[in-house]
């Protein structure tokens, strides 16, 4: 391309006209409200990814390595981490410092947050992507996808992973899904029909997290192998720092009420999963079992029982075989909120799958050390904890028995696909020539 076209941002390249930063691929929330800095030229891209969180990242970048395998010309940009970016995306905007929980933190970094859309909204405009990718991150997403009106006009697909809860709260949200985007892909097979009552195009592609138990499931297995007949005791308080201060005392308590009970089958040994984000010093202030840092998975697959946040790690566990009790105890005032708001009769993810109590849930109010210490108790031998066992080896095919990823990167090609079809038949009318006057 001719120096001067590049110059005046012309071909398929285009000066951004929006809010931006010097450190286009920086972290976390940096936007200065009111800067408009000189912006840089940048190219157009066949897929622009916007996740907010590092599970999002995760299976953004799993996509984007299939999407580039198949076709390496593809150019991928994004608003993401650095599994993204290893993968090959263009990163627009890091998201350190994105996962907020609960109603007052998100409330009071609000405006942050309305400026990071703004930009986002620029530098996706600017980069006039045939397919937009949202991974999970719905409150941002929506409103990043509603701003954008004018793209999906124009031609741009819009495709959301991770649909919306709605099952479990505020269902009234599945008809503004439904209009937003123009596919959802669900991760529970039970999803798909809230939104296409609504006229959506959603479909059911298994549960990635299928996939990636799969891809660690013989190295956990190997590093899980114990001689000495030793159970596992694996607690896994969560991986904020809110949620580990909250539930760790309890969780250290109940085990120490149990521990003798335990023992008298044989030796026990206690361990926690500690996030890879958190400081030792955490955890040194509440017990002195010893943490883990990393392996999850190989914890879970050596593990005898766990006794686990609430969360994705529930079914991470679940995946694994691990029979478990859930827990959870947040913020208050949210908390009640959301319990008000809240349409199902589960809370933990297994739970949900199975459709059914397959194992113990203790939120809130009813998480206390001696209601703990009995399920710890019910689950370690005996036909409950068979039940369970059996119950569980069942999740894996009904979360759609693996290949979630490559179902997601084969239905992102085939928008794209579409997506090219739509700008070059609006191209061909806009370069046709005019009629002949009469006369």
């Amino acid at each position: 391309m001719p120096p001067e076209m590049v110059e005046r941002g012309e071909g398929p390249w285009k000066a951004r006209s929006a809010r931006t930063l010097p450190d286009r691929a920086g972290g976390g929330l940096h936007v200065r409200p009111g800067h408009h800095p000189r912006v840089p030229l940048v190219p157009k891209c066949d897929c622009f990814v916007v996740v907010g969180e590092p599970s999002g990242d995760a299976y953004g970048a799993a996509v984007v390595k299939r999407l580039l395998a198949a076709n390496p010309n593809l150019v991928v940009a994004a608003m993401g981490g650095e599994a993204l970016r290893e993968a090959g995306a263009e990163i627009e905007q890091g998201i350190d410092g994105l996962a907020v929980m609960g109603l007052f933190p998100v409330l009071k970094r609000l405006p942050e947050f309305i400026e990071l859309g703004k930009r986002m909204k620029a530098i996706i405009r600017a980069r006039r992507p045939k397919v937009v990718l949202t991974i999970d991150y719905p409150g941002f997403n929506f409103r990043l996808v509603k701003g954008l009106k004018d793209l999906r006009h124009a031609g741009t697909r819009f495709v959301h992973v991770v649909a919306p809860q709605v099952w479990a709260w505020r269902p009234r949200r599945a008809k503004r899904y439904a209009q937003g985007f123009d596919r959802l892909l669900c991760f529970f097979p039970f999803e798909p029909p809230f939104f296409v009552r609504h006229g959506g195009c959603a479909e059911f592609v298994g549960h990635p997290l299928v996939d990636l138990v799969d891809e660690d499931l013989d190295v956990a297995r190997a590093l899980a192998r114990r001689g000495d007949g030793e159970r596992l005791l694996l607690l896994a308080p969560g991986s904020r720092e809110r949620e580990v201060a909250t539930l760790l005392p309890v969780m250290d308590a109940a085990v120490r009420r149990v521990l003798p009970i335990l023992r008298r089958t044989g030796p026990v040994r206690v361990v926690i999963a500690k996030s890879p984000n958190l400081s030792h010093a955490l955890y040194r202030g509440v017990t002195d079992f010893p943490a883990v840092d990393g392996g999850y998975r190989g914890l879970c697959a050596g593990a005898h029982l766990g006794v686990i946040a609430s969360g994705t790690a529930t079914l991470e566990a679940a995946l694994l075989g691990l029979p478990l009790c859930i827990c959870y105890r947040g913020d208050p005032v949210s908390a009640r909120l959301v319990m008000n708001l809240i349409k199902t009769k589960h809370v933990g993810l297994p739970n949900i799958v199975h459709g059914r109590r397959v194992v113990p849930e203790l939120i809130q109010d009813e998480l206390t050390e001696e209601r703990l210490a009995a399920r710890i108790v019910g689950l370690w031998d005996g036909p409950r904890r068979d039940d369970v066992v059996a119950t569980l080896a069942q999740t894996r095919a009904l979360l759609g028995g693996g290949g979630a990823m490559d179902r997601i990167a084969e239905a992102v090609v085939a928008e794209i696909e579409r997506g090219q079809r739509r700008a070059d038949t609006m191209d061909s009318h806009a370069h046709a020539p005019s009629p002949a006057p009469l006369g």
